[in-house]
């Protein structure tokens, strides 16, 4: 029997979904914490790592991971990977392509809602007992007609493009690799690039990997080449967003207000900045988590896992990232 060791501390609802999704034949092995010295010890009876959550994957778990075959994410994001120490043991990696797009692509389009229509300020007003439909309807905006940019077309970037085109925007999008106009034309999405995306948008969503090119990609320089109170909403990775002049750009009112998903620091310290922000919609990193995707993130993790042990790798050669092309 072959034991799939889980990189993330599951309990309750989390791990009895993932032991519904689990194969027949395989083991499930689950730390009591999701921390390094847990994840060592058990690391040695891992013929597979199903990796989850923030903990990284390095050279010390790989070196201890005596028997391993492969690693598949639960996800896509590789930020918590080191990949050099992936390709030095030379072990295959998978991921999970556009699992859980749709959930994020319905969690950016709430928060794009909820910072137009200042949700935060009303129910916070009203829950203490001000009834300010005129002074604070006011102030809200209509999706409808808005310049929408989307940094990334990937599955995500297009699930949200997808939900957008309901409202009536304009879609314009960057991306380092230009869609073919047969992905562009039914989306009614307009490539632009990265300078004139920000100096357009009423609206900026972020939908791209965390790598060296990309941390940071908002900072107070972008930030300078954004509209006058626009709005700023990331589901992506927090280190894209370079916090320190993301919280002076809503003091000053460059930007209106910001819906984030994701942050710099997770779990987000209590000392954060952001927290005191009245123009800010805060979520903690729940965009691609729902029951719903939450099972199919594992039944198709553990589909991949039950390939690999079978020899059909082959199968999954979409979902394979190549690390000589790193």
């Amino acid at each position: 029997m072959s034991t799939i060791l889980l990189t993330n501390n599951y309990k309750g609802l989390r791990l009895e979904l993932a032991q519904q999704a689990l194969p027949h034949g395989f083991k499930l092995l689950v730390p009591d914490e999701a921390e390094k010295e847990e994840i060592l010890k058990l690391a040695g009876k891992a013929d597979y790592l199903l990796v989850s959550g923030r903990l990284r994957i390095d050279f010390d778990v790989l070196q201890a991971a005596t028997k391993l075959k492969m690693i598949q994410r639960t996800g896509v994001g590789m930020d918590t990977v080191d990949l050099d120490a992936v390709k030095s043991f030379n072990i295959p990696i998978y991921v999970n392509k556009g699992v859980n797009a749709a959930s994020v692509a319905e969690h950016t389009v709430m928060l794009i809602l909820a910072c137009l229509r200042r949700l935060p300020l009303l129910d916070s007003g009203l829950k203490k007992g001000e009834f300010l439909k005129q002074g604070l309807g006011i102030e809200g905006f209509e999706l409808n007609g808005k310049a929408v940019g989307l940094i990334g077309a990937g599955s995500i970037g297009r699930e949200t493009a997808k939900r957008l085109k309901a409202f009536g925007v304009k879609l314009f999008y960057y991306d380092p690799v230009r869609l073919e106009e047969s992905t562009e034309k039914p989306l009614d999405l307009n490539y632009l690039n990265l300078d004139e995306l920000l100096r357009t948008a009423d609206i900026l969503s972020l939908h791209c990997p965390l790598n060296e090119k990309t941390r940071h990609i908002i900072n107070a320089d972008s930030i300078k080449l954004m509209k006058e109170a626009s709005v700023l909403v990331n589901t992506a990775r927090g280190g894209l967003v370079d916090e320190r002049a993301l919280v002076q750009s809503l003091l000053s009112g460059k930007l209106a207000f910001a819906g984030l998903d994701v942050f710099e620091t997770e779990p987000l310290p209590q000392s954060s900045p952001l927290r005191s922000l009245e123009n800010i919609v805060l979520t903690p990193h729940v965009g691609g988590v729902t029951r719903d995707s939450f099972y199919t993130m594992m039944r198709e993790a553990m589909a991949n896992i039950s390939l690999f042990e079978q020899g059909q790798a082959r199968q999954l050669e979409n979902k394979r990232v190549y690390l000589n092309e790193k």
